[in-house]
């Protein structure tokens, strides 16, 4: 094996375990998002939304607007 041939081996090989240190990290996000999306789910799907507690952080403007206003926030 020639030093080209080498050193392009050794290119391809770091290029590979990059990728698939991306694929690892592609992979972990998108459990991570259809977990999150279950959840999410899972609240909507609560029967007395009234009950519900959803972090502020987490509502739309609507819902936040009303949250502000029923703990006199606003």
């Amino acid at each position: 094996m020639s030093n080209e041939q080498r050193a392009e081996l050794l290119r391809l090989r770091k290029e590979n375990e990059e990728l698939r240190k991306k694929v690892a990290q592609g992979e972990a996000v998108q459990d991570i998002l259809g977990k999150a999306f279950g959840l999410l789910e899972q609240v909507n799907k609560s029967p007395n939304p009234e009950e519900t507690r959803i972090p502020p952080a987490l509502m739309s403007a609507d819902q936040y607007a009303k949250w502000l206003e029923r703990e006199q926030l606003f």
